[in-house]
């Protein structure tokens, strides 16, 4: 492991974070981080004493000289940029991640398997908590299983300490939240694809310390896995994790103020307005907690199972590191480091549920005390 080379770019909380994770197990001297914002370049490098640098991303040549001398490169920027720096990353030799969070996007660079293989690189696009973790851990569990009833993801970032009347803080784009919320679902139902009107769908839950909750169908969360389960599992939904009451609000809120494209009478963007609203509405510091809970029936040696796997992470203290921004660039980092390593041999591009080995991605994931719970109860079959 010497001589590698990473660069991270975005210098905000999840690149941050990313950075973090890399100095931990690599050293700060294989690490660069690069930043069109010069005062998050130079917290970033008084935090962790890394070389940063100002550039301006999207800048194709002065990029390309620090892709062709690193060994992987690390995306967290808005997703828009993706592509061209996944093209550049592929033209290098390159490996590469980013946080996704876009199908088309992710759709496109798809596209790019056999150059990206041409070039024997790595591409790993939708990395993160979900997609990214959440649906690795989906896949390594019903590897267990002869054959699978339902698969279901439930996934939500929490204030610990929650405010009326939405009961919710940002803990990413506001416009990726908005999208979440309107954005059509994929699913499986009767093993074949399925879309479903985003929130809807309420369900009520519990995880220990938190009380009850509410899941509803957001969009995004399930990523590729329709596409790669279908016809190999029957039922499969991903739910977004909330205090109760947010779902109504939030519906009220984008059904009878604002149709999220258009604009009013007066000029005014109604998203635009809507984004800067919530983002001032939705803006705080309180520490956050992450909840995961992924969960499988079906059956195992002839008889009928449930199994779950189930994370509960909470913000660091110590370092100021979020929950959001440990299960979001945690992963990320620990699935980059796979590929250099090649304990991902895949070449071409690939999302995270369709390369990471699992049962290595938890034990990774146990290192950082990000801790993988797993419950298994056996079921009575119907008669």
């Amino acid at each position: 492991m010497g001589g590698e080379r990473f660069l991270v770019l975005g210098a905000g909380m999840m690149g941050r974070a990313i950075a973090y994770d890399l100095v931990r197990t690599r050293g700060k001297d294989c690490i660069s981080v690069l930043d069109n914002d010069d005062t998050a370049v130079k917290a970033i490098e008084d935090w962790l004493d890394v070389d940063a640098q100002v550039l301006n991303i999207r800048t194709g040549e002065a990029l390309r000289n620090h892709l062709e001398r690193s060994n992987a490169v690390i995306v967290a920027l808005p997703y828009d940029l993706n592509v061209p720096v996944m093209v550049q990353a592929i033209e290098s030799g390159c490996h590469f991640c980013d946080l996704g969070g876009n199908d088309p996007i992710v759709r496109t660079q798809l596209a790019m398997d056999d150059k990206a293989r041409e070039m024997d690189v790595l591409c790993i696009p939708d990395c993160g908590l979900a997609p990214g973790m959440a649906n690795v851990l989906a896949v390594h569990l019903i590897t267990e299983f002869e054959m699978v009833d339902s698969l279901t993801i439930r996934v939500g970032g929490l204030p610990q300490n929650p405010k009326p009347p939405l009961n919710y803080q940002l803990f990413f784009s506001v416009g990726g939240l908005i999208n979440e919320y309107v954005e059509e679902c994929k699913t499986l139902r009767g093993g074949r694809i399925s879309l479903v009107r985003p929130m809807t769908d309420i369900e009520s839950l519990t995880f220990e310390g938190l009380g009850e909750l509410e899941a509803f169908n957001t969009s995004g969360g399930t990523a590729w896995l329709p596409e790669i389960l279908e016809d190999k599992v029957q039922t499969l939904d991903y739910k977004t994790i909330r205090y109760p009451g947010h779902c109504e609000a939030m519906r009220e809120i984008l059904e009878n103020g604002f149709s999220y494209e258009g604009e009013f009478a007066s000029g005014i963007d109604q998203r635009e307005l809507l984004e800067s609203l919530l983002a001032r509405s939705l803006s705080g510091d309180d520490p956050d907690v992450v909840l995961v809970r992924v969960s499988a029936e079906g059956e195992v040696d002839g008889e009928a199972r449930g199994t779950t796997l189930e994370i509960v992470d909470r913000y660091d203290a110590e370092n100021d590191i979020t929950a959001m921004m440990r299960t979001t660039s945690f992963p990320t980092s620990i699935i980059i480091q796979m590929a250099v390593d090649n304990k991902i041999r895949d070449r071409g591009v690939r999302t995270p549920e369709m390369c990471v080995p699992g049962k290595d991605f938890m034990d990774e994931l146990a290192k950082r005390d990000i801790m993988v719970k797993r419950v298994v109860e056996k079921r009575t079959a119907p008669v």
